[in-house]
């Protein structure tokens, strides 16, 4: 089964995820990592044993700490019971970790629902299976959700700012520490005081001076640390690549617009766009021309559609558009026909030019599907059938005949 779903690149990518099928017994009997083959997991606690739960925990394989996502699978519809499980290195979700940002104190982690730590880093290192209350933080805050709030957590003051992450058993936790933020102002303020008792004779005019300059540097502390805690929250949320939303902002956008659209009887149109030619190009001219090829694709993509629209960034080559109030073809193909012709002008690579196209899928909602799955995964069936079809085109989505 896990073959078929390859081939049909509804599969996330192999180099970061593994996928596991595990019997009732808890045997791998289906798995991409074949060294996992034939062993035996820990089975789910009786938990995990409803409708649709969703494990989150933690496996130590090769030596590296992962988070394995588990869901039970349905009887009739997979032909028995069992579980399908879903690793990725726990290290992973720390990695947008800055220091130069965050400092030597900071906090970026990965926390359960019921307090557990999944994966915490503060600056070079990492930690695993802490205890973090942030439901009491969150309780006790009434602005917890909306602004950063004070913690003392491990004998570290931070500024903390907690976000669920969608619809998993998980939160996002950022923090700056306060001592960290304020040392330079502090170090300042020292030397201010001092000055002002070398100077006693001036010391009105001091004190009216540092006075001023205190107000001045509350409202730089401030806005330094919204700063922070707004790049921070992008680095979640944004490709750093080429600046574009990545995969887990997209799938936010999306869902808002099946709800709102849903509810107002509007449509809208998802774009499954997949680079010609990239991979010969990645290969021959190295990844720094690719990196290059792919930013300069995702500049021609923004400029070719409009402002209510969004282009995001799927992975490798492939990128993702969400048109919004479209609901037939005859609105979308004027949109289609500009994004080809702007990858068709010519890419000055290593100083020569290159011609690249790109292959272009369409699902359009509610019509080929009512949530964000559905309409993701029709929408890549259109642009494989696009370039079948000889590349360089747009294909919408239909359903085959039986």
């Amino acid at each position: 089964m896990l073959n078929a779903l390859n081939e049909q690149r509804l599969l996330p990518p192999a180099l970061l995820f593994n996928i596991s099928i595990v019997d009732e017994q808890g045997m791998v009997i289906e798995t991409t990592d074949s060294g996992l083959l034939g062993q035996r997991l820990t089975p789910p606690s009786q938990r995990t044993l409803g409708d649709d739960y969703l494990a989150v925990d933690e496996v130590v394989a090769y030596q590296e700490k992962q988070l394995t996502f588990t869901r039970p699978l349905i009887p009739e519809q997979e032909g028995g019971s069992g579980w399908v499980v879903i690793a990725i290195d726990a290290n992973y979700f720390v990695s947008s970790y800055e220091v130069r940002s965050l400092g030597q104190q900071g906090m970026l982690a990965l926390v359960g629902s019921e307090g557990i730590v999944r994966v915490r880093r503060s600056g070079g290192t990492i930690h695993t299976g802490e205890l973090m209350d942030i439901a009491v933080w969150k309780s006790s805050t009434r602005d917890a959700v909306s602004a950063p709030f004070l913690t003392h957590w491990q004998g570290v003051e931070r500024y903390t700012l907690v976000r669920k992450l969608y619809d998993f058993p998980l939160s996002i936790v950022v923090g700056l520490s306060a001592q960290e933020q304020l040392e330079a102002a502090q170090h300042l303020a020292r030397n201010y005081w001092q000055r002002a008792g070398w100077t006693s004779g001036l010391l009105i005019i001091i004190l009216a001076i540092l006075g001023r300059l205190s107000w001045q540097l509350q409202r730089e502390r401030q806005r330094v640390m919204d700063e922070r805690v707004i790049h921070a929250q992008q680095l979640a949320f944004h490709d750093t690549l080429t600046d574009l939303p990545n995969r887990a902002f997209l799938s936010h956008l999306v869902s808002q617009e099946v709800t709102l659209c849903g509810r107002h009887g509007e449509s809208f149109a998802l774009l499954f766009l997949d680079l010609d030619r990239f991979k010969l190009i990645n290969d021959s001219l190295g990844h720094a021309v690719g990196d290059y090829l792919l930013q300069e694709a995702a500049k021609r993509l923004t400029g070719a559609i409009r402002e209510s629209d969004v282009v995001a960034r799927l992975g490798g080559d492939e990128f993702i558009i969400l048109l919004r109030k479209v609901s037939r073809t005859d609105q979308i193909e004027p949109i289609a026909d500009e994004l080809l012709s702007s990858m068709r002008q010519p890419f000055v690579l290593a100083g020569q030019d290159y011609h690249i196209s790109v292959s272009i899928g369409v699902a359009l909602f509610p019509r080929d599907g009512l949530d964000e799955q559905s309409l993701m995964k029709n929408a890549d069936i259109a642009m494989y059938q696009a370039k079948q079809a000889g590349k360089n085109k747009v294909h919408f989505y239909s359903i085959a005949p039986n």
